[in-house]
């Protein structure tokens, strides 16, 4: 459960494909705690957002579950490029990525049919077993760094302060004309800033929000990192690292 740096898009599909046989906790690299529980114990709702990599091309994509019968199959409205359409009769296996409030469930399936009218669909099997992910909360540290956020709201110079794998909060200044106060829970932005990875990158990641407070002419910001790209992975958990160490955790 990882990558892509657009909180919409979907990846090159040139890129090399992945190797089939990773098992799905490989796909989420910045959780600790991975529980295998019987396929049976998935709850799918209509309308949630699931996150598909297609092994036939080993690239990640969103769409949206928008039907499906219990224990036996469900449909996602993705749209795909062509070249990806043409190989799913090749290899029809993929990997599924469910968000359910703080907790991961990753799971492999298999396309089984799919429709171009009167929306893209795929029809997918449902799964054996699932693993899921419990994100740990006490590897949060109080941090200082500086950053900014893009998306619907606008760009807005932030102060990250608080870091763990799994999130952040960061601070930004308040006006009574700042778009940024009508954002909500549960919407997305684009989060760029330096974390000092040896590699030279800045990190960026696609947050969703969780908690929107204002203070004192400023707004206190706590979101989940999603759909994070490996690279940015590896800045998190280098940085992370770091610091604990430094800290003597």
């Amino acid at each position: 459960m990882e990558e892509q740096p657009d909180v919409s898009q979907t990846q090159n599909p040139d890129k090399p494909p992945q190797e089939p046989d990773k098992p799905p906790q490989e796909e989420v690299r910045n959780s600790h705690h991975v529980e295998r529980m019987p396929g049976v114990t998935l709850k799918l709702s209509v309308g949630a957002t699931i996150f598909l990599r297609l092994l036939c091309v080993g690239q990640r994509y969103e769409g949206r579950i928008v039907g499906l019968d219990p224990y036996t199959y469900f449909i996602v409205q993705v749209r795909l490029p062509q070249d990806t359409l043409s190989r799913l009769s090749q290899n029809p296996n993929a990997i599924a990525q469910l968000d359910a409030g703080g907790t991961l469930f990753g799971f492999r399936t298999e396309v089984l049919n799919r429709l171009s009218h009167p929306a893209p669909l795929l029809f997918l099997s449902y799964p054996d077993t699932l693993e899921r992910v419990v994100l740990r909360r006490n590897e949060r540290v109080s941090v200082s760094i500086p950053g900014s956020i893009h998306g619907a709201f606008g760009d807005h110079e932030v102060i990250v302060v608080d870091l763990a794998p799994e999130g952040c909060c960061f601070t930004a200044r308040s006006s009574l004309k700042s778009p940024l106060r009508d954002a909500k829970p549960g919407e997305r932005v684009l989060l760029r800033c330096e974390l000092r990875s040896t590699c030279g990158n800045p990190f960026e990641a696609p947050v969703v929000l969780r908690r929107v407070d204002e203070q004192h002419g400023r707004l206190n910001i706590g979101g989940q990192f999603v759909d994070l790209a490996e690279e940015n992975i590896a800045i998190l958990q280098e940085y992370m690292q770091r610091v604990q160490l430094l800290l003597g955790d």
